[in-house]
């Protein structure tokens, strides 16, 4: 009881140390904050791509098709954007780089159903997308008039599919709670070393190691408030998650941020100074978003980051929770909530064992 009763002191004391340095927690807050930011503007946003639309037939039926170029879509928006209708400003906006296209409807488009089209540089892979988006187009078209032939049906979306926004803002909140819970456990054990208090546990019953399970234990709490900018960013830009979705994958999460927390209290340790401990966490944190299936699915990355993400814990964290989390997968396994809550198990022990070691021989030295 002893023992129990040190350790809910010493997390409250970690608790309105926090309070007093908010520092610790705004830049938790910050960094995934801007990284689902920048993500979802950059790579999130629809990518239409402009194009020019010459009308040579005003005809019933070149209004078909260009009304058919506007509905166009895939599951990140419209395909194209008409910026001009004008065949000389589109002909020099071509020659500058400026449009993926020009779709010219010629005269006797009503008769013959075909048109022109001029592209950048059909040699990239960009532009030859331009393609089979015209093709999707004009299967689309061939539809709604009812033309005899033979086309290609593609399937572009499907209705549990969800946007790249949503999927980045679903993994950004873990990140939050992840690198929160790491990073505020680090500095708060820190915070212990450098002001010389852990040595005034050490003089206590409970030794030091309790240090080390406080701000672990204080650091996963507070990880929760600070990811809540990290939530609200996620749902301004679509992410929706369903309340037992949402439970599901915390058995994932939860026991993940518990063992994050215990890292990070292996980390202070190790680097003693919460100003060092600060950005070597920060970029593992970034590195693991972008190569470890937050950023993209991992079948999505590149081969060596692939390969990399196999031994990479917080792959695992990531590619167990986001399918519960956007309705993929009916729940976890019993495995993987198995392999969180050990490792959750043992990094907290380990983090306490290395806390008393670290005293000792500090004290053995004098310091």
């Amino acid at each position: 009881m002893t023992q129990l009763n040190a350790l809910f002191a010493l997390i409250g004391r970690n608790l309105r140390l926090a309070r007093r340095r908010i520092d610790l927690l705004i830049q938790t807050m910050a960094v995934p904050v801007v990284v689902l930011g920048l993500a979802s503007i950059i790579f999130g946003a629809s990518d239409a791509w402009p194009i020019a639309v010459i009308d040579e037939s005003d005809s019933a039926d070149s209004r078909s098709l260009i009304r058919t170029l506007d509905d166009t879509h895939g599951a990140t928006g419209p395909y194209f954007d008409t910026v001009t209708t004008d065949a000389d400003v589109a002909e020099g906006m071509l020659r500058d780089g400026r449009l993926h296209a020009i779709v010219t409807i010629p005269p006797d488009f009503a008769e013959t159903q075909r048109v022109s089209t001029s592209t950048y540089n059909i040699n990239t892979d960009a532009m030859k997308n331009v393609r089979l988006r015209l093709t999707t187009t004009a299967n689309l078209y061939d539809d709604l008039s009812h033309l005899t032939g033979v086309s290609a049906s593609t399937i572009k979306e499907q209705r549990t599919d969800v946007t790249r926004t949503a999927f980045m803002g679903g993994s950004a909140v873990i990140l939050a709670l992840l690198l929160g819970a790491a990073l505020i456990s680090a500095n708060l054990y820190a915070v212990e070393t450098e002001h010389r208090t852990r040595k005034e546990i050490a003089l206590t019953p409970v030794g030091t190691h309790l240090a080390a399970a406080g701000a672990a234990i204080a650091g996963w709490m507070l990880s929760l408030v600070a990811a809540i900018p990290t939530v609200l960013l996620a749902l301004a830009f679509g992410t929706r998650i369903a309340p037992l979705d949402l439970m599901q994958a915390a058995l994932i999460v939860v026991p993940a941020g518990v063992a994050c927390a215990g890292l990070g209290v292996l980390a202070a340790v190790g680097l003693h100074t919460h100003r060092l401990i600060q950005p070597v966490m920060i970029m593992l944190a970034l590195g693991s978003y972008f190569a470890s299936g937050g950023f993209i699915p991992v079948s999505g990355l590149p081969p060596l980051a692939r390969t990399v993400a196999e031994w990479w814990p917080p792959t695992y964290v990531f590619e167990w929770a986001n399918p519960v989390l956007h309705g993929f997968a009916a729940g976890p396994s019993a495995l993987s909530v198995a392999a969180v809550l050990t490792a959750a198990a043992v990094t907290v022990g380990a983090a306490m064992w290395a806390a008393r070691q670290d005293y000792r021989r500090s004290h053995a030295q004098g310091q």
